[in-house]
């Protein structure tokens, strides 16, 4: 799993690849957060590549939104496919990064 960072006039972008689950998510927490300081206001999520997600991938998710959130920054899904909306809508947390 990767993050790739993408910054527009007035939005970071980060694209996931690959497994947002359990086994990865503590090194996914640690390349999340750094230089955090550097992203844009409006931080947009591209979870297109996203081959598995998991309860733990989706904690990280749901900490991230309200540590940028304390921070004034809004979080965003801006893309997604089939299985990573799955199990948002069965968790009922999709609402939550909602523009």
């Amino acid at each position: 799993m990767k993050i790739e960072r993408k910054k527009s006039k007035d939005t970071s972008t980060l694209i996931f690849e690959g497994e947002l689950t359990i086994y990865n998510v503590s090194q996914l927490k640690d390349e999340l957060f750094a230089d955090y300081d550097k992203l844009a206001d409006k931080i947009a999520l591209d979870l297109h590549a996203v081959t598995e997600i998991d309860t733990a991938g989706v904690q990280l998710l749901l900490f991230a939104k309200k540590f940028f959130s304390a921070i004034h920054k809004s979080v965003f899904i801006t893309k997604s496919n089939e299985s990573v909306e799955s199990v948002l809508v069965a968790l009922d947390v999709n609402s939550q990064f909602a523009r």
